[in-house]
């Protein structure tokens, strides 16, 4: 969980009470979301405006 909170908070700048309150399944979805977009900019591509919520 601390390395979840801690990558978040580092990409997100929320609050450790925003993301401890966040459910694992919520937590895993954001880190592959904010995943995606990293990736995208590293490659020079524009990240998608938003995702599907899904």
């Amino acid at each position: 969980m601390w390395e979840e909170i801690t990558y978040l908070a580092y990409y997100l700048h929320w609050s450790f009470g925003e993301l401890a309150d966040l459910d694992h399944h919520s937590r895993t979805r954001v880190i592959t979301e904010v995943g995606r977009v990293n990736e995208q900019l590293n490659a020079g591509d524009s990240p998608p405006a938003r995702s599907d919520p899904t």
